[in-house]
């Protein structure tokens, strides 16, 4: 549906009182005015008279006398399917901790290398908890905002926030590592300081703090390092090691993700390099949502068992 659709049906439902449906469903679902009033703590006139009104918009008497009671139409039971649908929709979107069968859409703000090593293992533990839960991605510009601002459930990142209303929980920790091409014509498996600071780098341009501190702590270490191809895209950068005889700095989960699929190789080196936390970050009103707050709980937990099987 597209904004203009969308604008003449909200102009539709600002015409029609949506109180009416409410009633239409009582009558229906009780097969009766005054079990409908009773329902609804309502007065049977009342009742009748909102039915009245729903005849004078619709093209259908929607409910006709039987015997002692009321039956609906053809017209009315096919409507009364579209508006179950609708109110069932509308309660999903005001508790989804009710009904495990309900739909709800996880939203995580982080960057895609994060999201390439953390969400696999995040949504097989959505799956386990409601199999209709919807993982969504978008991408972070600020940690503090994005949260403060509800842009997102969960923020992942690798720099901690020092804000009272935003909790973290540590689901992992990485470190980056010097990679080359396989096959590199001067280089296998080690790389000296001396051999570092005579190669061309491929470099990714950041804004994450902790990683930029990483590169500054490189460039220190190798005050002549010449860059010679540089991308926001880390895997662009992993395809040019693949490709060229560039070498790189990128996170180590990353590449091992994309070994198989890249001819690289990781190396090891003289000049140390500094391990990492990712951090999941998220308000503290979470406790709120029961369904959020379970989610956190759980996804936490998976990633705890995950680090334990991975040191036994």
């Amino acid at each position: 549906m597209d904004n203009k659709d969308s604008s003449a049906s909200l102009n539709k439902l600002r015409s029609l009182d949506l109180n009416l449906l409410t009633i239409f469903e009582a009558v229906y679902l009780n097969k009766g005015i005054v079990h409908a009033a009773n329902a609804l703590n309502l007065t049977p006139s009342s009742v009748s008279q909102s039915i009245q009104k729903l005849r004078n918009i619709f093209p259908d008497p929607l409910f006709i006398r039987d015997g002692q009671g009321i039956s609906p139409t053809a017209y009315a039971t096919n409507l009364h399917k579209h508006i179950s649908q609708g109110f069932s929709s509308i309660l999903t979107g005001l508790d989804f901790t009710s009904d495990n069968d309900k739909s709800r859409v996880l939203t995580i703000s982080c960057y895609p290398f994060i999201a390439q090593i953390t969400f696999p293992l995040i949504l097989s533990e959505l799956e386990k908890i409601n199999s209709h839960y919807i993982l969504q991605h978008v991408p972070l510009t600020d940690a503090e905002d994005t949260l403060i601002q509800h842009r997102a459930d969960l923020v992942i990142d690798i720099s901690p926030q020092f804000n009272r209303s935003i909790n973290s929980i540590r689901l992992m920790s990485d470190k980056t590592v010097f990679v080359c091409r396989q096959n590199h014509p001067t280089i296998d498996k080690t790389l000296s300081q001396e051999q570092a600071a005579s190669q061309q780098f491929a470099s990714v341009v950041t804004s994450i703090g902790d990683l930029k501190r990483m590169q500054f702590e490189i460039s220190e270490a190798l005050p002549e390092r010449f860059v010679a191809f540089a991308s926001f895209n880390a895997i662009n950068v992993l395809s040019m090691v693949a490709g060229t005889d560039l070498l790189a700095v990128l996170p180590e989960r990353m590449v091992d993700i994309f070994i198989p699929a890249f001819p690289v190789q990781k190396l090891q080196c003289e000049i140390p390099v500094q391990p990492y936390d990712i951090l999941m970050l998220y308000n503290k009103s979470a406790k709120n949502d029961k369904t959020l707050s379970r989610i956190i709980n759980v996804i936490g937990e998976a990633f705890v068992r995950q680090e334990a099987a991975s040191k036994g």
